[in-house]
């Protein structure tokens, strides 16, 4: 974006900071917490989150759905890209007993027990609706998991998305298995075991996984479609407060 749009300013915000030693001049990232009251100067125009599954629990979904849209012009965009951890085959090549098949089911009973729901992607519609925002549009994608996919694009993206699952898994497994595992919570031995299997399956060049990544994007009302509203439905207008610089 920051290539793209020399003359805007970009931000990237993260509870840490990001691995990079350089960035285009108009691109800043910046550590906080997007649930505490936003303290940016000026509303944006544009406000893109991705892969943000397990960040909060339902409440906290709703207040950063309300801080995007207070925080963004009349008539900015929001958009949101999540992906459902449940791994699918279209030829059956994924045997129901191996460990990756049922990763995503152990995985989102974890999180239902810690309170912060990894099926982000089926409900983020509805809280963005809820949040006031209109124009809302949905596109749902296959994403290949390895690069067995025919398609030079889909190997790519397949290619890609292994070293995301490989690099990332233990990150995601570690905290929540460790503190919400079933029956009983486990310990790290049996955690790393635990990977090594999902790893082996991952690897498995017979076994074609994918799943699904859903994007939703939708558009803060301007002034005058606020105003032109039915006067019988009263709507409730967001008022940003002046913040600080």
């Amino acid at each position: 974006m920051a290539d793209t749009y020399p003359d805007a300013t970009i931000r990237g915000v993260d509870l840490y900071p990001p691995p990079v030693t350089w960035m285009p001049p108009n691109c800043m990232f910046e550590v906080d917490d997007l649930l505490q009251e936003w303290t940016w100067s000026e509303p944006f125009d544009f406000i893109y989150l991705r892969h943000m599954l397990g960040s909060f629990d339902d409440e906290g979904w709703d207040t950063l759905y309300k801080r995007c849209y207070d925080n963004l012009e009349p008539g900015g965009w929001i958009e949101e890209f999540e992906l459902d951890i449940r791994v699918q085959t279209d030829d059956n090549s994924l045997p129901d007993n191996s460990e990756l098949a049922k990763w995503g089911d152990n995985f989102i009973g974890c999180s239902e027990r810690a309170g912060r729901p990894l099926t982000v992607q089926e409900t983020m519609r509805s809280k963005i609706e809820k949040a006031g925002f209109i124009d809302v549009h949905e596109h749902v994608y296959k994403v290949p998991i390895g690069p067995w996919a025919k398609d030079k694009i889909h190997k790519e993206v397949g290619q890609l998305n292994y070293h995301h699952w490989v690099t990332g898994m233990e990150g995601y497994a570690m905290w929540l298995l460790t503190k919400f595992g079933a029956p009983t919570p486990w310990n790290a031995d049996e955690v790393q075991v635990y990977l090594a299997k999902v790893r082996a399956e991952m690897k498995n060049p017979h076994i074609h996984g994918w799943h699904h990544g859903r994007k939703v994007w939708a558009r803060k009302p301007r002034v005058d479609e606020i105003a032109e509203a039915p006067k019988d439905e009263p709507i409730e207008i967001p008022i940003t407060p002046k913040q600080s610089p």
